[in-house]
C-alpha cells in the first residue's frame, strides 16, 4: 500500500478513544502515512476493548454484520504478521450447542436463514460428531452450530498491539486527555481538551460508551446506553477444550486459556456508571451463566471462581454498531458495538481509515449508518470564525 509523504500542511486526524477500534484506525492511517493523534481519557484498552471475553467469531452474527465480520477475519488470520506479535489469535472452532429441542429447532432455522442470505459458514454437527470433538460435553447435548476457524484472543494484548504498532508508525497517543468541546472553525475543527486545543480536518469518534457524548459535541444526537457485561475466570483445570462454546437460545461464552483457567461470560450485565468510570458486579447474574457452564460441562460444576469483572460498553437500540460519516463534514463515528465489537476491530479500523481518507470502503456500511435511527437528529452547531 502506497504511503503518503508527510508535510507540515497535513493536519493530523484526531481519533477520540483508544479501544481496539480507535487503535486499529490509528494503525491503518499511520500505515498509509497519515498523521494521527489519539486522545484517550483513561488509558489504552481501559474499558470494553481490554476486558471483554475475547471471542473472535463469525458465528451467531446478525446478518447485517457478517460481511464486516468476514472481512475482519481476513485480518485476524494474519494478525501476528500484521502487528509483529506471537500467538495473537488462537484459531480453533466456535460452537453453539443445542441442549434441547428448542435449541435444535433454533439452530435449524438459523442455518436456513443464513443459506437464504447466501452464507454457508455455519454448519450443523450432530451429537456424536460433537461429543467426538468435545468429549467433556454433557451427554444430553443434541448437537450444535459450528464455525471452523473462529477462536479467541486476549483482548488487552491485541488492543495494545494495535497501539504499539500505530505508535511505531508515527501515531501520537495522548493519555489521559479529556475532550471538552469540538467546534467548527472555518473549514476545520477545533478539538479542545483539558490539555489544550488541536485543529484538524477529520475527527473520528471511537469513544465507546461515551460516543454519544462526543457525537453531541459535533452536532449529532445519537442515543446509546452504557451497560457492564460481566465475566469470571476460574482456577486452573487439566486441559480439555480446544474451542469456544456457547448455547443456542441461551447466553454463554466459554473458553479455556493456555494455562488451564477458563473465562466464562454470557450476556449478563452488572451496573455501569459511565459518569464515574465504575462498574458493579451483580452476583445473581454471575451465578446464572456459571450454572449454564456447569450444565454444558458437568465435570465443572464445582469449579472455583477466582475473579469477576465487568467493562463499560455502549449499546445501540438495534445492537448494531454506529459506523459512518456524521452530519457535518469531517466527522466520522465508530462506536456502540453492543458487546460484540472485538472481532470486528481490524475491519472497522480499516473502514474508518478509508472514510477518513475519502476512500471507498471494502464493506458496505449502510446498515451501520449513524442516521438510521428515527430519533437521530442534527442540532444547530455554532461556527467559530477562523483566526
Amino acid at each position: 500500500m502506497a504511503r503518503l509523504t508527510r508535510t507540515a500542511a497535513m493536519r493530523p486526524v484526531v481519533i477520540i478513544g483508544a479501544g481496539i477500534q480507535g487503535c486499529a484506525t490509528a494503525f491503518f492511517l499511520s500505515q498509509r502515512g497519515q498523521p494521527v493523534i489519539v486522545l484517550e481519557k483513561d488509558h489504552v484498552g481501559r474499558h470494553a476493548s481490554g476486558v471483554n471475553a475475547g471471542g473472535v467469531r463469525r458465528l451467531g452474527r446478525d446478518i447485517a454484520e457478517i460481511p464486516l465480520s468476514v472481512a475482519s477475519m481476513d485480518w485476524w488470520n494474519q494478525i501476528d504478521q500484521l502487528l509483529d506479535i506471537d500467538e495473537g489469535f488462537h484459531r480453533q472452532f466456535y460452537v453453539k450447542v443445542a441442549l434441547d429441542d428448542a435449541g435444535a429447532d433454533l439452530a435449524s432455522r438459523r442455518i436456513q436463514q443464513l443459506h437464504r442470505a447466501g452464507f454457508q459458514h455455519e454448519i450443523w454437527v450432530d451429537r456424536d460428531q460433537l461429543l467426538c470433538r468435545i468429549p467433556h460435553l454433557t451427554k444430553s447435548v443434541f448437537g450444535g452450530v459450528l464455525v471452523e476457524g473462529d477462536g479467541w484472543a486476549l483482548p488487552w494484548k491485541i488492543t495494545r498491539a494495535f497501539h504499539d504498532k500505530a505508535a511505531a508508525l508515527g501515531a501520537e497517543f495522548r493519555t489521559p486527555v479529556t475532550v471538552t468541546s469540538i467546534d467548527r472553525s472555518g473549514e476545520h475543527w477545533q478539538v479542545t481538551t483539558d490539555k489544550g486545543m488541536i485543529e484538524t480536518d477529520i475527527v473520528v469518534n471511537c469513544a465507546g460508551a461515551w460516543g454519544a457524548q462526543i457525537a453531541k459535541m459535533t452536532g449529532d444526537n445519537l442515543v446509546i446506553e452504557a451497560h457492564a457485561p460481566m465475566l469470571v475466570i476460574t482456577d486452573r483445570q487439566p486441559m480439555f477444550l480446544q474451542s469456544v462454546v456457547g448455547v443456542m437460545g441461551g447466553t454463554l461464552s466459554f473458553k479455556q486459556l493456555d494455562n488451564g483457567s477458563m473465562v466464562i461470560g454470557g450476556g449478563q450485565r452488572g451496573v455501569a456508571d459511565a459518569a464515574r468510570n465504575l462498574t458493579q458486579i451483580i452476583p445473581a447474574g454471575l451465578s446464572s451463566f456459571v450454572m449454564t457452564a456447569g450444565r454444558v460441562f458437568p465435570h465443572l460444576r464445582d469449579v472455583a471462581i477466582l475473579r469477576a469483572w465487568a467493562g463499560i460498553e455502549g449499546y445501540t437500540k438495534d445492537n448494531l454498531p454506529i459506523i459512518g460519516n456524521g452530519s457535518q463534514a469531517g466527522i466520522i463515528h465508530g462506536f456502540g458495538f453492543s458487546a460484540h465489537g472485538f472481532q470486528l476491530g481490524p475491519a472497522v479500523g480499516e473502514a474508518l481509515a478509508d472514510l477518513a481518507m475519502a476512500r471507498q470502503t471494502r464493506v458496505n456500511l449502510t446498515p451501520f449508518s449513524p442516521h438510521r435511527f428515527a430519533g437521530s437528529s442534527r442540532r444547530p452547531l455554532g461556527v467559530k470564525e477562523a483566526l
